[in-house]
């Protein structure tokens, strides 16, 4: 892939991207990589990359634990792969644990 085409979700400045194309008939497939960071206040935030009904990227998904928007992004180093633990797992339906 040389290239990916993103946009903002509308989810209250948390940071989640849809990956293009951005056909209306494209829905949620599968959830296909998980991995975490803490914020500065020591806030748990979840990040997923989802693929559609095709298995092809769908969208990046970002949910922090208190709903508050992303302002500084982790470096590489300061990710974990999974969720914190398993009661802060957002459901799909609801988008909260």
């Amino acid at each position: 892939m040389d290239a990916l085409i993103v946009r903002s979700l509308s989810d209250g400045g948390m940071g989640s991207l849809a990956i293009a194309p951005f056909e209306a008939s494209r829905r949620f497939g599968s959830t296909l990589s998980e991995c975490h960071f803490y914020n500065a206040n020591n806030v748990p935030t979840l990040v997923a990359l989802n693929a559609d009904q095709d298995g092809m990227p769908f969208e990046i998904d970002v949910w922090r634990a208190d709903f508050s928007s992303t302002v500084v992004w982790p470096l590489r180093s300061d990710l974990v792969a999974g969720p914190p633990h398993p009661s802060i797992e957002p459901t799909r339906e609801t988008g909260s644990a």
